[in-house]
């Protein structure tokens, strides 16, 4: 079976979807955890979280990580653009 290789959207998306997961879930995510369901080795998990606290889409407050407006929106807009796709039958 052919597994199909994710782009950086798609895994920035993962990521943020799953610590936004973590966050509502316990208020403190586990980053081991968020690597693991992203299906990521946690080096490299670790450098696409540093380019999404770059970008905006992810901050540190008082220790904690948190989604941002940013990341929130972006989350939105790539869900609308999945279903926009698979509409089309350019997804599965």
């Amino acid at each position: 079976m052919k597994v199909e290789k994710r782009g950086k959207i798609r895994i920035y998306f993962d990521v943020l979807r799953l610590l936004l997961k973590e966050l509502k879930d316990s208020g403190h995510p586990s980053l081991t955890r968020v690597a693991h369901e992203a299906n990521l080795p946690y080096d490299r998990f670790q450098n696409y979280l540093e380019h999404l606290i770059q970008l905006g889409m992810v901050s540190r407050r008082e220790g904690k990580l948190v989604v941002t407006e940013k990341g929130l929106e972006y989350i939105g807009e790539f869900e609308k653009i999945a279903i926009f796709l698979r509409h089309m039958g350019l997804l599965p």
